[in-house]
Protein backbone atom coordinates (compact mmCIF):
# COMPACT_ATOMS: atom_id res chain seq x y z
CA UNK A 1 0.00 0.00 0.00
CA UNK A 2 2.60 1.98 0.86
CA UNK A 3 4.54 1.59 -2.31
CA UNK A 4 1.23 2.29 -4.51
CA UNK A 5 1.23 6.07 -2.62
CA UNK A 6 4.62 6.53 -3.66
CA UNK A 7 4.11 6.09 -7.17
CA UNK A 8 0.93 7.93 -6.79
CA UNK A 9 2.78 10.79 -5.62
CA UNK A 10 5.48 10.33 -7.97
CA UNK A 11 2.63 10.69 -10.89
CA UNK A 12 1.12 13.31 -9.14
CA UNK A 13 4.43 15.48 -9.29
CA UNK A 14 5.07 14.87 -12.96
CA UNK A 15 1.90 15.82 -13.93
CA UNK A 16 2.06 19.42 -11.91
CA UNK A 17 5.60 19.56 -13.13
CA UNK A 18 4.20 19.23 -16.81
CA UNK A 19 3.21 22.54 -18.64
CA UNK A 20 0.40 23.59 -19.84
CA UNK A 21 1.00 23.67 -23.54
CA UNK A 22 2.46 19.71 -23.21
CA UNK A 23 -1.25 19.03 -21.95
CA UNK A 24 -2.78 20.69 -24.29
CA UNK A 25 -0.84 18.91 -27.06
CA UNK A 26 -1.79 15.73 -25.56
CA UNK A 27 -4.96 16.64 -25.67
CA UNK A 28 -4.90 17.67 -29.28
CA UNK A 29 -3.41 14.28 -30.29
CA UNK A 30 -6.24 12.58 -28.22
CA UNK A 31 -9.01 14.73 -30.22
CA UNK A 32 -7.32 14.39 -33.54
CA UNK A 33 -7.04 10.25 -32.89
CA UNK A 34 -11.10 9.79 -32.08
CA UNK A 35 -11.70 12.31 -35.18
CA UNK A 36 -10.11 9.73 -37.21
CA UNK A 37 -11.51 7.19 -35.34
CA UNK A 38 -15.22 8.49 -36.21
CA UNK A 39 -14.73 8.31 -39.82
CA UNK A 40 -13.93 4.80 -40.12
CA UNK A 41 -16.13 3.52 -36.97
CA UNK A 42 -19.52 1.07 -37.68
CA UNK A 43 -22.20 4.18 -37.71
CA UNK A 44 -23.90 2.35 -34.55
CA UNK A 45 -21.27 2.66 -33.02
CA UNK A 46 -20.20 6.69 -34.13
CA UNK A 47 -21.87 8.59 -31.49
CA UNK A 48 -20.34 7.37 -28.74
CA UNK A 49 -17.08 7.83 -30.27
CA UNK A 50 -18.03 11.74 -30.49
CA UNK A 51 -19.00 11.69 -26.86
CA UNK A 52 -15.75 10.06 -26.49
CA UNK A 53 -13.85 12.61 -28.28
CA UNK A 54 -15.49 15.57 -26.42
CA UNK A 55 -14.40 13.62 -22.77
CA UNK A 56 -11.13 12.40 -23.42
CA UNK A 57 -9.10 16.01 -24.25
CA UNK A 58 -11.14 17.16 -20.77
CA UNK A 59 -9.88 14.53 -18.72
CA UNK A 60 -5.91 15.67 -19.62
CA UNK A 61 -7.16 18.87 -17.93
CA UNK A 62 -8.57 17.48 -15.47
CA UNK A 63 -5.94 15.44 -14.07
CA UNK A 64 -3.93 18.06 -14.70
CA UNK A 65 -6.18 20.12 -12.00
CA UNK A 66 -6.01 17.84 -9.85
CA UNK A 67 -2.62 17.43 -9.26
CA UNK A 68 -2.09 21.06 -8.72
CA UNK A 69 -4.61 20.61 -5.30
CA UNK A 70 -1.32 19.65 -2.75
CA UNK A 71 0.11 23.05 -3.81
CA UNK A 72 -3.53 25.16 -3.78
CA UNK A 73 -3.94 23.71 -0.87
CA UNK A 74 -0.60 25.76 1.08
CA UNK A 75 -0.96 28.87 -1.15
CA UNK A 76 -4.31 28.96 0.49
CA UNK A 77 -2.47 28.06 4.09
CA UNK A 78 -0.58 31.13 3.06
CA UNK A 79 -3.29 33.19 2.16
CA UNK A 80 -5.30 32.43 5.70
CA UNK A 81 -1.74 33.77 7.20
CA UNK A 82 -2.06 36.94 5.66
CA UNK A 83 -6.11 37.49 5.78
CA UNK A 84 -5.85 38.00 1.98
CA UNK A 85 -9.25 39.03 0.08
CA UNK A 86 -11.31 36.79 -1.44
CA UNK A 87 -9.48 37.68 -5.18
CA UNK A 88 -6.62 35.90 -4.36
CA UNK A 89 -8.50 32.80 -3.02
CA UNK A 90 -9.93 32.84 -6.79
CA UNK A 91 -6.71 33.17 -8.66
CA UNK A 92 -5.04 30.67 -6.34
CA UNK A 93 -7.65 28.35 -7.62
CA UNK A 94 -6.92 28.78 -11.52
CA UNK A 95 -3.92 27.38 -13.80
CA UNK A 96 -0.91 29.47 -12.99
CA UNK A 97 -0.88 29.16 -16.82
CA UNK A 98 -4.07 31.02 -17.63
CA UNK A 99 -3.15 33.82 -15.47
CA UNK A 100 0.24 33.95 -17.56
CA UNK A 101 -1.96 33.94 -20.74
CA UNK A 102 -4.31 37.11 -19.72
CA UNK A 103 -1.25 39.14 -18.74
CA UNK A 104 0.81 38.12 -21.85
CA UNK A 105 -2.66 39.00 -24.06
CA UNK A 106 -2.63 42.59 -22.02
CA UNK A 107 0.78 43.15 -22.66
CA UNK A 108 0.65 42.52 -26.26
CA UNK A 109 -2.67 44.54 -26.49
CA UNK A 110 -0.60 47.29 -25.33
CA UNK A 111 2.40 46.74 -27.13
CA UNK A 112 -0.04 47.11 -30.10
CA UNK A 113 -1.44 50.31 -29.65
CA UNK A 114 2.33 51.44 -28.89
CA UNK A 115 3.13 50.25 -32.25
CA UNK A 116 0.20 51.96 -34.37
CA UNK A 117 1.08 55.39 -32.40
CA UNK A 118 4.80 54.60 -34.05
CA UNK A 119 5.96 54.98 -30.28
CA UNK A 120 9.90 54.12 -30.42
CA UNK A 121 10.65 50.68 -27.96
CA UNK A 122 11.91 51.91 -24.57
CA UNK A 123 15.52 52.16 -24.44
CA UNK A 124 18.07 49.03 -23.16
CA UNK A 125 20.56 49.37 -20.58
CA UNK A 126 24.20 50.08 -21.52
CA UNK A 127 26.43 47.18 -21.89
CA UNK A 128 27.29 44.35 -24.36
CA UNK A 129 25.12 44.08 -26.77
CA UNK A 130 23.71 40.36 -27.46
CA UNK A 131 21.79 40.10 -30.43
CA UNK A 132 18.84 37.31 -31.20
CA UNK A 133 17.60 38.84 -34.46
CA UNK A 134 19.60 39.03 -37.40
CA UNK A 135 20.47 34.88 -38.05
CA UNK A 136 17.16 33.83 -35.75
CA UNK A 137 14.01 32.54 -37.04
CA UNK A 138 11.63 34.85 -36.13
CA UNK A 139 11.53 37.24 -38.83
CA UNK A 140 10.47 34.34 -41.28
CA UNK A 141 7.73 33.32 -38.71
CA UNK A 142 6.13 36.93 -38.61
CA UNK A 143 6.70 36.96 -42.19
CA UNK A 144 4.75 33.39 -42.57
CA UNK A 145 1.82 34.41 -40.34
CA UNK A 146 1.00 37.02 -42.08
CA UNK A 147 0.88 35.49 -45.38
CA UNK A 148 -1.30 33.11 -43.77
CA UNK A 149 -3.61 35.40 -42.19
CA UNK A 150 -4.16 37.17 -45.46
CA UNK A 151 -4.26 34.17 -47.68
CA UNK A 152 -6.46 32.19 -45.45
CA UNK A 153 -9.36 34.14 -45.25
CA UNK A 154 -10.20 34.87 -48.95
CA UNK A 155 -9.09 31.02 -49.62
CA UNK A 156 -11.85 29.76 -46.27
CA UNK A 157 -14.41 32.14 -48.02
CA UNK A 158 -14.39 30.78 -51.26
CA UNK A 159 -14.40 27.20 -50.17
CA UNK A 160 -16.54 27.23 -47.37
CA UNK A 161 -20.14 27.91 -49.06
CA UNK A 162 -18.93 24.44 -50.94
CA UNK A 163 -19.02 22.69 -47.45
CA UNK A 164 -21.97 23.94 -45.82
CA UNK A 165 -25.29 24.72 -47.33
CA UNK A 166 -26.84 26.65 -44.20
CA UNK A 167 -26.29 30.29 -45.10
CA UNK A 168 -26.80 31.78 -42.26
CA UNK A 169 -23.96 29.42 -40.59
CA UNK A 170 -21.46 30.01 -43.22
CA UNK A 171 -22.16 33.77 -41.87
CA UNK A 172 -21.26 32.84 -38.30
CA UNK A 173 -18.05 31.14 -39.26
CA UNK A 174 -16.69 33.87 -41.70
CA UNK A 175 -17.19 36.38 -38.63
CA UNK A 176 -15.91 34.27 -36.18
CA UNK A 177 -12.85 33.54 -38.67
CA UNK A 178 -12.53 37.25 -39.22
CA UNK A 179 -12.22 38.10 -35.60
CA UNK A 180 -9.42 35.25 -34.70
CA UNK A 181 -7.43 36.87 -37.92
CA UNK A 182 -7.49 40.35 -36.25
CA UNK A 183 -7.33 38.90 -32.69
CA UNK A 184 -3.82 37.28 -34.55
CA UNK A 185 -3.00 40.09 -36.71
CA UNK A 186 -3.26 42.28 -33.01
CA UNK A 187 -0.59 39.88 -31.14
CA UNK A 188 1.57 39.37 -34.12
CA UNK A 189 1.93 43.16 -34.56
CA UNK A 190 2.25 43.69 -30.36
CA UNK A 191 4.80 40.96 -30.33
CA UNK A 192 7.08 42.51 -33.67
CA UNK A 193 6.91 45.60 -31.86
CA UNK A 194 8.33 45.24 -29.01
CA UNK A 195 10.67 41.56 -30.40
CA UNK A 196 11.88 43.04 -33.46
CA UNK A 197 15.60 44.41 -33.38
CA UNK A 198 15.57 43.15 -29.56
CA UNK A 199 18.78 41.93 -28.02
CA UNK A 200 19.81 41.35 -24.61
CA UNK A 201 22.36 43.06 -22.56
CA UNK A 202 25.70 42.13 -20.39
CA UNK A 203 26.69 44.93 -17.95
CA UNK A 204 29.03 45.01 -15.04
CA UNK A 205 26.75 43.56 -12.37
CA UNK A 206 24.16 41.62 -14.48
CA UNK A 207 22.79 39.85 -17.32
CA UNK A 208 19.18 41.84 -18.75
CA UNK A 209 17.42 39.33 -20.64
CA UNK A 210 14.32 40.80 -22.46
CA UNK A 211 12.20 39.76 -25.30
CA UNK A 212 8.97 41.86 -25.79
CA UNK A 213 6.16 40.86 -23.36
CA UNK A 214 6.92 37.14 -23.13
CA UNK A 215 10.60 37.11 -21.26
CA UNK A 216 12.29 39.32 -18.72
CA UNK A 217 14.78 38.15 -16.59
CA UNK A 218 17.14 40.84 -14.51
CA UNK A 219 20.21 38.28 -13.46
CA UNK A 220 23.01 39.42 -11.33
CA UNK A 221 26.72 38.10 -12.22
CA UNK A 222 27.11 36.69 -8.71
CA UNK A 223 24.14 34.53 -9.14
CA UNK A 224 25.86 32.82 -12.45
CA UNK A 225 27.80 29.96 -11.86
CA UNK A 226 28.34 28.89 -15.23
CA UNK A 227 27.40 29.87 -19.07
CA UNK A 228 27.88 26.82 -21.56
CA UNK A 229 27.22 25.99 -25.18
CA UNK A 230 24.16 23.49 -26.22
CA UNK A 231 24.72 20.96 -28.67
CA UNK A 232 21.34 18.94 -27.97
CA UNK A 233 17.58 19.55 -27.72
CA UNK A 234 16.73 21.18 -24.15
CA UNK A 235 14.35 17.49 -23.53
CA UNK A 236 17.79 15.74 -24.30
CA UNK A 237 19.81 17.84 -21.90
CA UNK A 238 16.89 18.19 -18.89
CA UNK A 239 16.96 14.15 -19.17
CA UNK A 240 20.58 13.72 -18.90
CA UNK A 241 20.12 15.35 -15.47
CA UNK A 242 16.77 14.31 -14.50
CA UNK A 243 15.80 17.62 -14.31
CA UNK A 244 11.87 19.08 -13.25
CA UNK A 245 10.51 21.64 -16.44
CA UNK A 246 10.10 24.08 -12.81
CA UNK A 247 14.10 23.43 -12.57
CA UNK A 248 14.63 25.73 -16.23
CA UNK A 249 12.95 28.46 -18.06
CA UNK A 250 13.48 29.21 -22.14
CA UNK A 251 13.91 32.33 -22.83
CA UNK A 252 13.88 32.60 -27.14
CA UNK A 253 11.95 34.00 -29.28
CA UNK A 254 11.55 31.04 -31.75
CA UNK A 255 15.04 29.24 -32.20
CA UNK A 256 16.18 26.25 -30.30
CA UNK A 257 18.59 27.42 -27.73
CA UNK A 258 22.25 27.74 -27.79
CA UNK A 259 23.46 28.50 -24.62
CA UNK A 260 22.53 27.24 -21.44
CA UNK A 261 22.98 29.68 -18.24
CA UNK A 262 23.47 27.83 -14.94
CA UNK A 263 22.39 29.99 -11.82
CA UNK A 264 23.86 29.11 -8.37
CA UNK A 265 20.70 27.51 -6.12
CA UNK A 266 20.97 30.73 -3.84
CA UNK A 267 20.40 33.10 -6.50
CA UNK A 268 17.89 35.94 -5.88
CA UNK A 269 17.23 36.95 -9.49
CA UNK A 270 13.84 38.00 -11.30
CA UNK A 271 12.36 35.57 -14.34
CA UNK A 272 9.19 36.57 -15.87
CA UNK A 273 8.09 34.01 -18.51
CA UNK A 274 5.17 34.28 -20.58
CA UNK A 275 3.41 36.34 -18.06
CA UNK A 276 4.45 34.45 -14.46
CA UNK A 277 7.27 35.09 -11.97
CA UNK A 278 9.61 31.59 -11.48
CA UNK A 279 10.89 31.19 -8.85
CA UNK A 280 13.64 28.26 -8.34
CA UNK A 281 14.68 28.22 -11.67
CA UNK A 282 18.60 26.76 -11.63
CA UNK A 283 18.96 26.49 -15.77
CA UNK A 284 18.29 29.45 -18.00
CA UNK A 285 17.90 28.65 -21.77
CA UNK A 286 19.17 31.23 -24.46
CA UNK A 287 19.33 31.52 -27.91
CA UNK A 288 22.17 34.28 -29.35
CA UNK A 289 23.22 34.50 -32.56
CA UNK A 290 27.05 34.65 -31.83
CA UNK A 291 26.63 32.79 -28.38
CA UNK A 292 30.66 32.48 -28.08
CA UNK A 293 30.56 36.57 -27.67
CA UNK A 294 28.17 35.88 -24.08
CA UNK A 295 30.62 32.96 -23.01
CA UNK A 296 33.95 35.12 -23.32
CA UNK A 297 32.31 38.09 -22.27
CA UNK A 298 30.90 36.63 -19.17
CA UNK A 299 34.52 34.74 -18.72
CA UNK A 300 36.37 37.83 -18.66
CA UNK A 301 33.96 39.38 -15.93
CA UNK A 302 34.84 36.99 -13.64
Amino acid sequence: MLGMSKKVDHYVTQLDDTPWLTVLGYAWGAFSMIVLMVLVAPAAWRPTVKMAGLALPLLFFMAKDLAQIPRVLVAMHNLRGQRAGVLRYVLTCLPPALIGAARLDRALWGNFLKWARRQPTPLRPAGIRLSYDERGAYPTVVALGLFSMLVELPIGGAILPLLIANSSATKAIHLLSALSAAYSLVWLLGDRWSVRHGYHVLTDSHLDLHIGARAKAYIPLAAIEDISPLHESMDEWRGKRSLRHAETVNITPFDKPNLVVRLSPRADCMINNHGLDRNGTRYVFLYLDHPGQLVSAFASKL
